[in-house]
């Protein structure tokens, strides 16, 4: 019976979108749509980390379809950013969010994984004023309710728009084209479990990170990368195990088309790697990066969890590699635990840290310094810890390399790495926070936060 409903409700599913596109007022013969769907449009910033991957072009956060589209695919109203970008402003917290953890980002909606609540989809269309549209449990393995803990959106050129979340042993997927009647799909059963997920910008390829590392602090580890093609979400197909060797806490994503250079970062636990994505089905391992130091080829100082490659990306030139350390798990001091500001930059303590690496030379990376705050016990949540956790990029408009970074109960903090042998703290925004995760969007930074749920952002 569950089988012949299934077909019916796809079908009826269909309708509803075809439907609400003509409520819409659907593109006529000849347009975007006709010629092809909702396929990605020109970037509403410069953004690396979002840059749909040529060889679907499907839409992505900062690469909308051009309107019309779909509503809940219409970016939040773009605010301008200041020159220069002084400082941080809170907008609103969004009521009725009890925990964010590991949040993606579509058009006007976030999707909220709730790490042990109910998980949300939030509408940000006026961001002084975030309202939830719905909220539902995880699923775990044999249909048990489960944990959502990290999200990925799909957004698909016909107008469906898929999340795939982990739960720990399943990848949970859900359709969430109508973001106020979210149903579930078939879920990936990856054989070593999920700890994060990564989907390749504008594609239907999904990258399962189990954070096992490679059982190893030597290069050649023993780790694997799980790949799944969710072209039709309702029919996923294992692609491969990517024998990487290392097992990757999360993997990040990096396009420039202009340049043919297609990348994603894997923090590997006792290793960082850099990958080429020109096949995203098929990556190549470029260099492995040990826990700290970086030299390849030498064995990791990583002892985990005390320090090991939790996040990582590139700078919007992709000539500095930014890897965080999530010291002690996230859950034990110590973290942050000392800095003093000087005029030339911040002096900190390596724990907890964001580190940085110039890959000018890819396959030779040179170590050039890290960053780690000040614990500030006037700002701090109960939850007691403050390290590197996951960020995202500011797109600066004097040029200056900005990472908009979450430290637990520090907030978040705007760095500045210009400099990267000397990073500074440009603000802070903490307020009892235990802050999980931060996205750039259109001019406002939203926040996952274990202990405030979600908040919005902007820039002074």
């Amino acid at each position: 019976m569950v089988r012949m409903l299934a077909p019916l409700r796809g079908c009826l599913l269909l309708g509803c979108v075809l439907l609400w596109g003509c409520s819409n007022s659907l593109p006529a013969e000849g347009d975007a749509r006709a010629g092809g769907g909702f396929m990605a449009g020109p970037p509403l910033w410069d953004d690396p980390q979002n840059t749909p991957h040529p060889q679907f072009g499907w839409p992505t956060l900062s690469s909308p379809p051009p309107a019309p589209r779909p509503a809940y695919w219409d970016p939040i109203p773009a605010r301008p950013l200041p020159n220069p970008i002084a400082g941080l402003e809170h907008v609103a917290q969004a009521k009725g969010v009890k925990a964010g953890a590991g949040i993606a980002l579509f058009g006007r909606l976030a999707v909220v994984p709730g790490f042990g609540e109910t998980s949300k989809i939030v509408d940000l269309a006026d961001p002084a004023q975030p309202r939830i549209v719905s909220q539902f449990h995880g699923r775990a393995k044999h249909g048990a309710a489960g944990t959502h803990r990290g999200a990925a959106l799909v957004a698909y050129p016909d107008g469906r728009l898929v999340a795939v979340f982990s739960t720990s042993d399943v990848i949970d997927v859900w359709d969430i084209t109508d973001p106020k009647r979210p149903y579930s799909l078939p879920p990936l059963h990856p054989r070593q479990g999920s700890h994060k997920v990564g989907v390749v910008p504008g594609t239907p390829i999904v990258y399962n990170a189990a954070s096992a590392g490679g059982d190893t602090n030597l290069p050649d580890g023993n780790g694997v990368t799980e790949i799944f093609d969710l072209s039709d979400p309702d029919h996923p197909v294992h692609v491969q195990d990517f024998p990487n060797g290392f097992s990757c806490h999360h993997v990040y994503f990096w396009n420039r088309p202009e340049q043919n250079k297609f990348r994603a970062i894997c923090a590997g636990v006792q290793y960082t790697q850099i990958w080429d994505t020109a096949d995203p089905r098929n990556p190549r391992v470029i260099v492995s990066l040990p826990v700290h130091h970086g030299v390849p080829g030498t064995p990791s100082a990583g002892v985990v969890p005390v320090m090991f490659s939790h996040y990582a990306g590139l700078s919007r030139g992709g000539n500095i590699l930014l890897v965080g350390d999530e010291n002690g798990g996230g859950g034990l001091p110590p973290g942050c635990v000392a800095a003093v500001d000087t005029p030339a930059g911040s002096v900190s303590t390596p724990v907890g840290a964001v580190w940085f690496y110039d890959v000018s030379d890819e396959t030779h990376p040179t170590l050039l310094g890290w960053y780690s705050p000040l614990n500030d016990p006037l700002v701090k949540s109960p939850l007691d810890s403050c390290t590197a956790h996951h960020g995202r990029l500011v797109p600066d408009p004097e040029g200056r390399d900005l990472l908009a970074m979450s430290f637990y109960g520090d907030g978040v903090i705007l760095l500045d790495f210009s400099i990267p042998q000397l990073p500074r703290m440009v603000d802070r925004f903490a307020d009892n926070s235990y802050t999980w995760e931060t996205w750039y969007h259109n001019g406002y930074l939203v926040t996952g936060d274990l202990s405030r749920g979600l908040d919005v952002l902007t820039f002074r």
